[in-house]
């Protein structure tokens, strides 16, 4: 009896941990400091939310929004799969973008997801209709009064074709030069949903990119860090925090959603702030 009474206290403590660790939000602030900065932006707070993966948060949902509302920023970055292609539930994905968009400004990219959630046309339907700005295949400016900053848009490369065609990679990186040709020297943001991609990012005038698709690696543990990560394997570098080469920071989100497994662990979901800092020293 004692034994049976354990095991049932067991899993009712494991469930309660994986809950907790699947729901309970965590905001995460970087700065970037750069004489590239405009002094117009000096202070100004970017909001990363990436891989929502239809998610359900429940009643915390309300939570999340008010996380959101609390970073006090200035606009807000999606850095794709909005939905979950696997377990699709367009209701939750749509709620969140129609709620979203009251908060901020709101720029949004596709994630490897969506390039094959077969209604796909639908959701990006109502992208358009709402006052999300999807710039997958787009560049736009920010603006604080004259001042301005880029802000380039990419599809995921699975837009670009499968992942068994060698030519892929370098047709996105056409597309991603093309999108780079008609921007001045102003400070550069890119929106691109895979992190792994660093060195093609690197090899251009890109001050940051806003990525996610990595889930922080799903399973964390001390000194190990991600056990695992799409297109990255078992070990992966690039899972949460800011890398960078040649100049150019990446800003990986561990996201919100799941997708294939169905637990994190040691892995909150998170919202990323980035203040743009202008340095005057250089």
């Amino acid at each position: 009896m004692k034994y049976s009474q354990f095991i049932i206290g067991f899993l009712i403590a494991l469930a309660r941990f994986l809950y907790k660790e699947d729901k309970d939000i965590v905001t995460t602030q970087y700065v970037h400091k750069s004489e590239r900065v405009p002094y117009a932006f000096d202070g100004y707070k970017i909001v990363h939310v990436s891989d929502f993966h239809n998610a359900r948060f429940g009643r915390l949902s309300k939570k999340l929004l008010e996380k959101i509302k609390e970073a006090d920023g200035d606009v807000i970055l999606i850095t794709g799969d909005i939905i979950d292609r696997r377990t699709p539930n367009l209701k939750r994905s749509v709620n969140f973008i129609n709620q979203v968009v009251k908060i901020l400004p709101t720029y949004y990219v596709t994630g490897n997801h969506e390039a094959h959630y077969k209604r796909f046309a639908r959701l990006e339907q109502i992208i358009d209709q709402s006052e999300m700005k999807n710039i997958s295949e787009a560049s736009a400016r920010l603006y604080i009064g004259n001042e301005y900053i880029h802000l380039i848009g990419m599809e995921d490369l699975w837009f670009y074709g499968e992942e068994e065609d060698h030519l892929v990679t370098g047709r996105f990186e056409s597309k991603l030069k093309e999108r780079l040709e008609d921007k001045d020297d102003r400070l550069t943001l890119l929106m691109s949903h895979r992190p792994e991609l660093i060195n093609l990012y690197s090899k251009y005038p890109i001050d940051l990119v806003f990525s996610g698709h990595s889930h922080g690696g799903q399973i964390r543990l001390p000194f190990v860090k991600g056990l695992y990560a799409p297109h990255q394997g078992v070990l992966p570098k690039y899972t949460e925090g800011i890398h960078t080469k040649n100049g150019t920071s990446v800003v990986i989100s561990r996201g919100l959603g799941n997708s294939r497994f169905p637990f994190r662990v040691f892995n909150h979901p998170e919202i990323v702030i980035v203040e743009l800092k202008r340095d005057v020293h250089g």
